[in-house]
């Protein structure tokens, strides 16, 4: 298959930008997300667990040291499907790992994500970030699967600041959006959504006992400030830094 036979249509860029996001997508089959799964398991997750690590220091941007990580997110299907909407020139700055443990093994959090923008926490300039969310595992409602709010990306909504949350300190000002024209994102192992930064979304806590994995790479292009763009390593997945002002990484090897 060609590169431009994984682009989108105009269509579907057209529904991307009315819309605030897109998919679902098949990246890899399920089988091969089963590999990717066992593989980041055993690489990552499970000697920063036996370490004793906080998930601060090896759930973020392993794409930079993870050859696995780093070609699921280079894949022709996810890049040429991006570069239909940002163009040529794409540089991927940021990877999160967003897992939910089965409830029997959570901690005091809860794993409810309030609703939020993500340019409420971050203010790249221009605001031009795609982001994906990547299943891993099996996504659906009784796991906690995501919710996006359609057309919410075309206004900046009221953040409220939760004083002493860990992990999510600003949330949308409830009383300026309607939850209940939400959209439920339930994916297949190996399937992706795109979303905009400015786009309400959401997940609710995992009841169930059946893990929630998945990874949101984020996307820009060379001429988007998304801070210390001097000093951050990033890697691009199509085309070059034709700015130069990032600080470009080779990728992992295997």
């Amino acid at each position: 298959m060609s590169d431009k036979e994984y682009g989108l249509t105009k269509q579907q860029v057209r529904q991307y930008h009315e819309q605030g996001w897109l998919g679902p997508f098949r990246l890899i089959s399920e089988a091969e997300m089963a590999v990717v799964r066992r593989a980041i398991d055993e690489e990552i997750l499970d000697p920063g667990r036996a370490q004793g690590l906080h998930e601060r220091e090896y759930f973020h941007n392993r794409h930079l040291d993870n050859r696995c990580v780093y070609e699921l997110l280079s894949h022709p299907n996810l890049v040429e499907k991006a570069a239909s909407i940002l163009g040529p020139h794409l540089v991927l700055w940021r990877t999160n790992f967003q897992i939910k443990q089965p409830l029997s093994q959570q901690d005091s959090w809860d794993t409810e994500i309030p609703w939020h923008q993500d340019c409420a926490y971050y203010q790249p300039s221009p605001n031009v970030i795609l982001s994906a969310w990547i299943a891993v595992d099996e996504t659906a409602r009784a796991n906690g699967c995501m919710q996006v709010l359609p057309q919410s990306h075309k206004r900046l909504y009221p953040h409220i600041t939760t004083p002493g949350a860990e992990v999510f300190a600003k949330a949308a000002d409830p009383s300026t959006f309607d939850p209940s024209e939400a959209v439920h994102i339930e994916l297949k192992a190996g399937e992706f959504i795109f979303f905009n930064e400015s786009t309400l979304h959401y997940s609710p806590p995992n009841k169930s006992e059946t893990r929630r994995f998945g990874i949101t790479p984020r996307l820009t292009v060379p001429f988007v400030d998304v801070g210390r763009r001097e000093q951050i390593e990033v890697l691009m997945v199509k085309g070059e830094d034709y700015m130069g002002y990032y600080n470009v990484a080779q990728p992992p090897i295997a």
